[in-house]
Parts: structure tokens; C-alpha cells; sequence
């Protein structure tokens, strides 16, 4: 197998498996407004390792503050992944809210149900 073909097959090897985790995440429950894993959320928005572990530092950060909207905490956190400003507002919404949960982060958010 040359060189170029190994390189194409890891790739593909690489979205199918993507592609299963995100399938046995639907089956789960998962949507992308309702995420069931903060990991599985940014595999499924092309999110690095990186920009999960920046989200979730900052959200920490941030619940130092007394409280905070939706729109101030979307603010802040595209200063350091802007990729999140794709995001729709229910989107994003279910994307703070599986990181607040998921590592019990007690940040008070005022707009939020």
C-alpha cells in the first residue's frame, strides 16, 4: 500500500468512526440541542481536545461571578474557541448546559431554564 492510500484510509477510518460514536449517541438520546457528553458535542461541531478543555477551564472561570447570561458567557468563550459563534442560540445553549452538568460547574446562568 503506498503512502497516499494508508494516509486516505486512516481518514476514512477515521470519519466512520466519528460517525459510529455520534450514531450510538442518537440512539442514546443524544441531540445536538440536548447533548449527552460534552466530548461527543465537540466531536460532533469538529471541536479539538483543545477547545474542550479552553470551554471548560473558562466555564470554571466564570462561575466565579455572581451570575451571568447566556449571551455574556457565548461572549466570553468565543474570544477563545470562535468557533462557538456558528453555534445557534439552542445549540449553544445545550452545549453550556452538558458542561455545567457533566463536571458539576456551579455557574449561575440568568436566562436559562
Amino acid at each position: 500500500m503506498n503512502t497516499d492510500k494508508y494516509i486516505l484510509s486512516k481518514i476514512e477510518n477515521s470519519l466512520l468512526l466519528k460517525d459510529s460514536i455520534i450514531d450510538l449517541a442518537t440512539l442514546m438520546g443524544h441531540t445536538p440541542s440536548d447533548p449527552i457528553s460534552s466530548h461527543i458535542f465537540c466531536l460532533e461541531f469538529d471541536f479539538t481536545q483543545e477547545d474542550h478543555d479552553k470551554i471548560l477551564l473558562h466555564l470554571n472561570l466564570m462561575s466565579d461571578k455572581k451570575a451571568l447570561s447566556l449571551s455574556q458567557i457565548r461572549s466570553e468563550l468565543i474570544t477563545i474557541v470562535p468557533q462557538i459563534a456558528e453555534l445557534s442560540d439552542p445549540i449553544f445553549k445545550g452545549m453550556v448546559k452538558v458542561f455545567i452538568k457533566q463536571f458539576d460547574i456551579p455557574l449561575k446562568i440568568t436566562d436559562q431554564n
